[in-house]
């Protein structure tokens, strides 16, 4: 196993979170996917909902049981999934709590307890996290049940509203033992042992002026960061004499339709040549104002809609977490 790769494996909770559409769900599946590779038991959670890991990770889906569920689902040798569904979640909680099972059917369902859930803001998120504490804190044969947790959280604002919520109820509930359950969730979060927060973007300006500001409020949080992986990167384009190239393009026969115009070709491979110059600009802009090293992962032409797929996508990581120094 590379440092890199050890440096984040040896944590318990890895809180994947960018802006929507930079691929943070296929890159915490990777990272799981990597995990699992190296013999470590991993669960890699979502917290959306609808069922999108399985479709990822699994080689067939259809044969699992997918749903909100309490217990992390097999997916293969090491590698789990779980989606935390917060109702579930907070009967769980309240099970263990009143050790009643009929009361706590009673009380989830009324229709008046719903509405006052309802009404009070961040419950979902608070509870979300509880179980995430919950599942890092329970033992096997005094080992750890599940050594690795990897969260495909929300994107950047809402995930920021989801890491914020301990600090509300922190900041309003002076006793009781809601607050403490949310002392140790928030002890969980700012131990820099434990969990690190690793921000996706892509090399574009919107992307990257989110994940500056989501740097600069997980810092604010107390909370610890990993490197910014930087999704979809294009290769660069070696073509040391394009011209030449393309002048020997010119001077085939006309009639072979296998081709390309010359002049669409030299667009179309200048409008590549920009757009990589471009993308070198953002990704220094990421790694000078984020002060986090950045880790870029190739543009990959297929789509990422299976393990094979994934298996791609989890090499390069593999690579380029093997050649990051982690600070010691």
């Amino acid at each position: 196993m590379s440092k890199g790769l050890a440096a984040l494996t040896q944590r318990r909770l890895l809180i994947v979170t960018g802006k929507g559409g930079t691929g943070k769900t296929t890159v915490a599946a990777a990272l799981g996917l990597l995990a699992a590779r190296e013999g470590i038991i991993t669960v890699v959670i979502e917290v959306g909902e609808t069922d999108v890991l399985p479709r990822l990770l699994a080689r067939k889906p259809k044969a699992l049981k997918w749903g909100a569920g309490r217990t992390p689902l097999r997916i293969a040798p090491h590698l789990f999934t779980l989606r935390i569904v917060p109702e579930v979640a907070l009967t769980e909680y309240l099970e263990l709590q009143l050790h009643v099972r009929r009361i706590v059917r009673l009380v989830v369902g009324n229709q008046g307890f719903r509405r006052l859930l309802d009404a009070a803001p961040g419950w979902r998120a608070l509870i979300t996290l509880g179980k995430l504490w919950h599942l890092q804190s329970q033992t096997e044969r005094n080992k750890p049940r599940w050594p690795l947790l990897i969260v495909d959280g929300p994107s950047t604002g809402h995930g920021l509203s989801f890491l914020s919520v301990p600090n509300v109820v922190l900041d309003t509930v002076r006793l009781g033992p809601l607050r403490r359950h949310t002392d140790w969730v928030q002890s969980l979060l700012k131990d820099a042992s434990r969990t690190l927060v690793l921000p996706v973007a892509q090399p574009e300006e919107l992307p990257v002026s989110e994940t500056v500001e989501l740097c600069t409020r997980v810092r604010e949080l107390g909370m610890t960061l990993g490197p910014v992986i930087a999704n979809a990167v294009e290769p660069p384009a070696n073509l040391p004499d394009l011209d030449a190239i393309l002048a020997e393009i010119a001077r085939l026969p006309a009639a072979d339709s296998t081709l390309l115009d010359p002049e669409l070709l030299r667009e179309c491979v200048e409008h590549r040549l920009r757009r990589t110059a471009l993308q070198r600009v953002f990704l220094e802009k990421l790694e000078q104002q984020t002060g986090q090293p950045v880790i870029p992962l190739p543009y990959l032409a297929r789509a990422i809609d299976g393990p094979e797929s994934l298996a791609a996508l989890a090499d390069h990581l593999a690579t380029r977490l093997a050649s990051w120094e982690p600070e010691s």
